[in-house]
């Protein structure tokens, strides 16, 4: 029995019968195989392939012989791509960091305050663990609850600020600027309402206007602490200016967003389009670089293509 299944669905097992590629001279070269290697898995998921045919009487089904959830689908695919130790070693990091970055949330959303302590202990252990383990973090990260989708957000951009922020050779100092940046650059979020930031709808006007004010509101709350460095303040206030102009919420553009807003944006926009949210499907990496590339206009482009080249290209995110 043949059945087509999305890239997020494969696993070890599998017996690929057909492909759909976007290039033709792939699909001209193609031969139905095993899936034998985890290795395999991730080819096939950043590669030019768009679906696949998978033969259930010579190979796996899907998880559970039924179509799984996108979540579950996300689940599955990480399994494959990474070892045991490595998601162990994630997960832990994760659960040894909630308690300081629930601190800096509940601070925000109580008190309008900033927990820079709190912070600066989550931004440590978050460069730890990007030293080695950067790409299984930022992924395990991405199997958010839906109560959740601001903590972990924040989590996962700071380790991508920080693993992309060594990559461009800053030192260890500006990677946890950076690092910090990333971590609260959403912190303006803990005062729109709840029920707004978990709609699966089109936002209203009025709605819009509150998410809008997130920026504004977080560079308050993080300046009002005096504690925190001026490159943290830029990322929270001018983290969606576009560098045409036609960002918020000042309409900055070109080289006038600060260096480190205009690295959060990549950071912060490539994270929120692989991860799965109310309102949206998972998008693949390549589904999420080819819409960031033809995207004129809304990132440095300079910056964009060092992201691609160092991050993608290199193998360090999957």
């Amino acid at each position: 029995m043949l059945k087509r299944i999305q890239l997020s669905q494969l696993r070890v097992g599998m017996f690929i019968r057909d492909m759909e590629f976007a290039i033709q001279s792939d699909a001209e070269r193609f031969r139905p195989f095993l899936l034998t290697r985890g290795e395999d898995v991730r080819r096939l998921t950043t590669g030019h392939v768009r679906s696949v045919v998978i033969d259930i009487a010579k190979g796996a089904d899907v998880a559970g012989g039924a179509q799984p959830t996108e979540i579950t689908s996300f689940e599955t695919s990480v399994l494959a791509v990474f070892s045991p130790g490595e998601i162990g070693r994630a997960k832990k990091s994760i659960q040894d960091i909630g308690p300081h970055l629930r601190h800096v949330l509940d601070d925000a959303r109580l008190n309008a305050g900033f927990a820079d302590g709190a912070a600066n202990t989550a931004v440590e252990r978050i460069m730890l663990e990007t030293l080695d383990n950067a790409d299984a973090l930022i992924a395990v990260a991405k199997l958010k609850e839906k109560d959740e989708i601001t903590f972990l957000h924040s989590l996962a951009v700071s380790a991508l600020m920080i693993a992309f922020a060594r990559a461009l050779g800053h030192n260890e100092d500006e990677v946890r600027v950076l690092g910090l940046g990333g971590l609260v650059h959403d912190l303006g979020k803990m005062a729109v309402p709840g029920e707004i930031l978990g709609k699966s709808g089109k936002l209203t006007a009025e709605e819009m206007d509150l998410i809008r004010a997130h920026p504004q509101k977080g560079f308050e709350m993080v300046a009002k602490s005096g504690a925190a460095p001026a490159e943290v303040l830029d990322i929270c206030r001018f983290h969606h200016e576009r560098y045409d102009g036609s960002g918020y919420p000042h309409r900055l553009s070109g080289k006038k967003i600060p260096y480190v807003a205009r690295v959060a944006a990549i950071c912060d926009v490539y994270e929120a389009l692989t991860t799965i949210r109310p309102y949206k499907r998972a998008y693949s990496q390549s589904e999420a670089i080819n819409l960031m590339m033809n995207s004129p206009g809304h990132f440095d482009q300079p910056l964009l293509s060092a992201f691609i080249s160092k991050m993608i290209i290199s193998g360090t995110l999957h």
